[in-house]
């Protein structure tokens, strides 16, 4: 087989060479006997080496760690009359996988050959979790998003725009781009704007110097800088504070990184790719988002749809997760009949693919047989949900005249510190939103005052 390249020792009796030459010769393409052996280091890539380590020509350690570097996956195999454990130490240093004896070689030598004849010369890799197919679904929807994708794929644009729903799958399109483009080679780093408080912001993501601030006791590399010629994705972007946005606009205008305390300025090439679940456009109508940088992020912009608006989705959808979750519990491959996946279409999915994939996760451990049934569903969906009966519930009144989302907002918030005993951190982490925008949720709705006027 063209590109394999096997050095064949003094490891085997005369009469047994033949043989084994033919079979090396028929998958081989040289074939160098020991004679020719510091041929290897003169760009030879070297798949199987043997040598006679009973032979002192062979035992000299440079010419073994030559012969073990030939190739990024070049296997050394050691024959000895007598081998012993010093021997296997003192060898396996220098490369030498195994040692056997000549008997031991000569079945050896046949396993390999086997083994080689099996082994492609050239083999395409396994597509990647994050390749085009990662993108499941045939509603008119996902087909535009990959075609959008496969179009952007030799395109080395500079930032791109993601809007959908909590759960519709705005991360994975992100990765898709990345790893499918032409900065596919280089580090996506990923950021949850909401996660990042407002005072840390220029140090997580420019870094910092040493002596920059009380704390920064060494110089710190920023998210920026580690996705250098690759991409930076900006999840949850429509969270960021005015003073946020206006840091994160002169970096993408200018191009160039200062680090907190830092005189000096560097150049950077990072691609952004922004995600959020809010209305952009009118969070720049009503000031909350700054308009150029909203421009600056809306170079390309992808939507993706809710779930409850493609339901031809979800059979694909069902089927790849149903054959990921199998695999991964060990389980024979579960499959879903027509009435639990009508079920599953007719389902509004509040939580997009994010709910629909820990429903079939759960599903998958709790059928009782390989085949998931409407009962299975039903059973999944209900311990999905939120049960918290025997600690407090969370209730929304919702007047005739209606109510606005800032105040189910603030009843939501309000109920869920109450549960968590007023523990911040803990209600911060239930609710899935950073501690400052918590703290600006409760300044805005007067919790703390109506707290105090409880205990009062």
């Amino acid at each position: 087989m063209p590109g394999k390249t096997i050095i064949y020792g003094e490891i085997i009796e005369s009469k047994q060479r033949d043989s084994i030459k033919t079979s090396l010769e028929r998958i081989a393409e040289d074939v160098l006997w020991k004679q020719d052996a510091t041929l290897v280091g003169e760009d030879r890539d070297a798949s199987l080496v043997f040598v006679d380590l009973d032979d002192p020509q062979y035992t000299d350690p440079n010419f073994l760690i030559s012969l073990a570097t030939a190739g990024k996956k070049t296997k050394l195999i050691g024959k000895a009359s007598e081998p012993n454990v010093q021997d296997a130490i003192k060898y396996s240093r220098l490369g030498v996988s195994e040692i056997l004896t000549e008997e031991q070689c000569l079945h050896r030598l046949h396993e390999l050959v086997a083994e080689l004849e099996k082994t492609p010369a050239a083999t395409v890799p396994p597509p990647s979790k994050f390749g085009i197919h990662a993108l499941v679904g045939e509603s008119p929807a996902m087909q535009e998003i990959r075609s959008t994708v496969k179009l952007l794929a030799d395109v080395d644009f500079p930032s791109a725009l993601i809007l959908g729903k909590t759960g519709t799958g705005k991360s994975l399109i992100a990765k898709v781009l990345h790893h499918n483009g032409v900065r596919g080679k280089h580090n996506m780093v990923e950021v949850n704007c909401s996660a990042i408080p407002d005072e840390l912001f220029e140090s997580e993501l420019f870094g910092h110097v040493k002596g920059a601030f009380t704390d920064a006791k060494s110089e710190k590399t920023g998210l920026f800088e580690y996705a250098q010629n690759g991409t930076l994705f900006l999840d949850e972007v429509g969270n960021l504070s005015a003073s946020s946005q206006a840091k994160l606009l002169k970096i993408l205008e200018d191009k160039k990184l200062r680090k907190v305390g830092d005189v000096n300025e560097r150049e950077i090439n990072v691609r952004v790719v922004a995600a959020t679940n809010l209305e952009l456009e009118k969070a720049v109508r009503d000031g909350s988002f700054r308009e150029d940088l909203f421009y600056r992020l809306n170079l390309l912009t992808i939507e993706v749809p809710p779930l409850y608006e493609r339901p031809e989705d979800i059979p694909g959808i069902v089927g790849h997760y149903l054959r990921f979750y199998s695999t991964l519990y060990g389980k024979p491959e579960v499959t879903i009949n027509k009435e639990a996946l009508t079920s599953m279409q007719e389902y509004p999915w509040p939580g997009n693919v994010r709910e629909l994939c820990n429903v079939i996760e759960r599903a998958v451990l709790l059928t009782k047989s390989n085949q998931i049934k409407p009962k299975d569903i039903k059973t999944a969906l209900s311990r999905g949900r939120l049960s918290i009966a025997d600690r407090n519930q969370i209730i929304i009144e919702i007047p005739s005249q209606g109510i606005t989302l800032e105040s189910i907002e603030h009843s939501v918030v309000s109920q869920v510190l109450n549960m968590f005993q007023w523990n911040k951190t803990e209600t911060a982490k239930f609710l899935r939103i950073s501690r400052p925008r918590l703290r600006r949720i409760i300044e805005s709705a007067g919790l703390e005052q109506n707290r105090r006027h409880r205990s009062e």
